[in-house]
């Protein structure tokens, strides 16, 4: 997959990251992802989600849990 570019929820900064398709659970859309956000001033995790067209839509602040049992992958940003 191509990187993508979004907005941490925690601190609103821009973060680069790059998902390949074994990191998600094609099972089940939204499939979630963890974001580790690596940054001397944020360095939190949020929940990012890739929909069947593989675009990050949705974030939630707190982890969440596979509702398929599976586990979920956490990527680090690029920067």
């Amino acid at each position: 997959m191509p990187t993508r570019y979004n907005y941490c929820p925690h601190c609103n900064k821009q973060i680069v990251f790059k998902i390949e398709l074994e990191d998600i659970d094609t099972s089940l859309y939204p499939a979630p992802f963890y974001l580790y956000h690596k940054n001397d001033e944020c360095n939190k995790v949020s929940t990012f989600y890739v929909d069947s067209l593989l675009r990050v839509s949705y974030t939630e602040l707190e982890k969440k849990k596979s509702k398929t049992g599976g586990i979920i992958k956490t990527i680090e940003t690029i920067k």
